[in-house]
């Protein structure tokens, strides 16, 4: 007897291989049989005859870990289909959290809690396996937090001792399930760290048997010489690479792109594990202050701020973001997207430029004074790649799908300000836009990319396929209907669609719309060092 039959589905298995018209029987949250099955012997059968049946899609590239905590929980990416998000990229996890690096997220997490009442990563689990989550979560450990907790923000290299207790508390949350180290090099307080300290950190985690994922240290005019770093990394400490969103930033580095594929391709064909994600959109999102230059933000957000209030200190930092360049050249291209306070709530949705011609002053003095009332919590987008380049970078076999994005809402606390519309439409973009209408990629590609691909880089052993044994994370589809209906002036959309999403043998959406069901997981990594 299974609990749940699947019929007639067009079975897409996550491996590539040409989609089959088959039968899925599941039976206690796994997937027990794929072929012809018989009606009669289910609780529950599914008709799913002209859709698409395949394995729920796994984040590579996510960030909630503390939107995790919020209630009520946030659905934009279990309504993507999106079973399994990889959390903790970028050199920012949910933990560890000591010292500067808990005091730092404290400040950035006012307005939308929660209280850090954790600092180890097993605490960090603990208090994750107790939430109603909709999708799986799997950890990476942030060097971020690791730096920020014993040495802070300040721009040096460790001590011997330094770099000892980071790399125990390394251990520590590997030892706790983690599956891998992240590093955040454009921001600080990674971008103060040297390749040697990344060496001897990437060599634990490769000692785990684990992945060294990064923001590399520049996407612009250094991006050449930041993915040679990342593949050094990767190459000296023996941890597989994965190069988060892939990317050349500015017109004048969209040039540069055959040639960070030479580089990679050739780290590759040397026999090294070297793999990238990428999100399916133009605009970047971070916080408007990673615009300042790395020495701006030394000492963490009092020292900054302090900085930020300087007059003379603002025209230095200004004509260092603006390198020559019309001020409007570059904050045309700048997109506030996220404020806190109300009197600025007006802003959500214009450009940089725009908030200055509103509110009749200069480019500077908006700039800086969003900066400082928002108390430098204001999330911004940036608009400055290729899309020629990016369906080059799709069409690389070594390229998976990532969305880059927290879980968000269209209410409550999660459903505030105007995000990056990644947030609720990144896969179902992929489908539509890559695969549908400009025929970038295969549906079985795409697919392999968002499922299988993912999970054999991260090494989770029983989901990102259908086969009997595995994990029943699935998603059913319309592939004539997918798509995304998030924009950037209107982002709080769901897809269209994405008709139901399995998550551990559970219907989380039926038809297109949220169950009870909560049934998601902290998956933990098994292998010990």
């Amino acid at each position: 007897m299974f609990d749940t039959i699947i019929k007639r589905g067009l079975v897409i298995d996550g491996s590539g291989s040409p989609g089959i018209i088959q039968d899925i029987g599941i039976s206690n949250g796994v997937i027990a049989a794929v072929g012809s099955i018989k009606e009669t012997a289910a609780r529950e059968i599914i008709e799913a005859q002209n859709l698409v049946v395949c394995p729920g899609f796994i984040d590579i590239h996510a960030h909630s870990d503390f939107n995790l905590l919020v209630d009520p929980p946030a659905r934009s990416k279990i309504m993507q289909g999106v079973t399994t998000e990889v959390c903790g990229n970028c050199g920012l996890s949910g933990a560890p959290l000591q010292g500067m690096a808990k005091e730092q997220r404290r400040k950035s997490l006012t307005g939308i809690g929660p209280a850090l009442t954790w600092s180890s990563m097993q605490e960090y689990i603990e208090l994750l396996k107790r939430q109603p989550l909709f999708c799986n979560v799997a950890l990476l450990v942030g060097h971020g937090n690791l730096r920020g907790s014993i040495i802070g923000y300040e721009n040096r290299g460790p001590s011997r001792k330094e770099l000892d207790n980071m790399s125990g508390m390394l251990r520590e949350a590997m030892d706790a399930g983690a599956w891998g180290l992240s590093s955040g090099l454009f921001y600080p307080p990674g971008t103060y760290a040297a390749a040697p300290e990344l060496i001897e950190l990437a060599k634990i985690a490769a000692r785990y048997g684990s992945i060294y994922a990064s923001h590399i240290r520049s996407e612009e005019d250094l991006v050449v010489e930041a993915v040679t770093e990342a593949i050094t990394i990767g190459r000296e400490s023996g941890a597989a690479v994965q190069i988060s969103h892939l990317k050349t930033m500015g017109e004048k580095n969209w040039g540069k792109l055959d040639r960070i594929f030479d580089i990679m391709e050739e780290a590759i064909n040397a026999g090294l594990d070297i793999t990238a994600d990428r999100y399916p959109y133009t605009a970047a999102a971070t916080e408007l202050d990673a615009l300042l230059p790395a020495w701006a933000c030394e000492g963490g957000i009092d020292e900054e701020l302090e900085r930020l209030r300087d007059r003379q200190l603002q025209e230095k930092i200004f004509a260092a973001i603006v390198n020559g360049r019309n001020p409007a050249e570059v904050f045309d291209r700048v997109l506030i997207s996220r404020v806190f306070n109300e009197q600025n709530r007006e802003l959500e949705g214009r450009t940089v430029t725009q908030a200055a011609r509103l509110r009749k002053q200069e480019i500077l003095q908006t700039y800086f004074n969003l900066l400082i009332d928002e108390q430098l919590r204001i999330d911004a987008i940036f608009f400055t790649m290729s899309e020629e380049n990016l369906q080059k970078i799709y069409r690389k076999d070594y390229v998976m799908i990532g969305s880059d994005s927290a879980a968000w809402d269209t209410e409550g606390l999660l459903g505030a300000g105007k995000p990056h519309p990644r947030c609720f439409g990144a896969y179902p973009r992929v489908f539509r836009k890559y695969v549908i209408e400009d025929a970038v990629l295969e549906l079985e590609q795409a697919i392999r990319k968002m499922t299988g691909q993912p999970a054999s880089k991260l090494g989770l052993p029983d989901r990102g396929l259908i086969r009997p044994g595995y994990r029943a994370d699935l998603v059913i589809l319309n592939a004539a209907e997918v798509r995304d209906s998030a924009t950037y002036a209107d982002p709080q959309q769901f897809p269209e669609g994405i008709c139901r999403v399995m998550v551990n043998g559970r219907w989380v959406v039926q038809d297109g719309r949220i169950t009870n069901e909560r049934p998601g997981m902290v998956l933990l990594k098994k292998q010990a060092g």
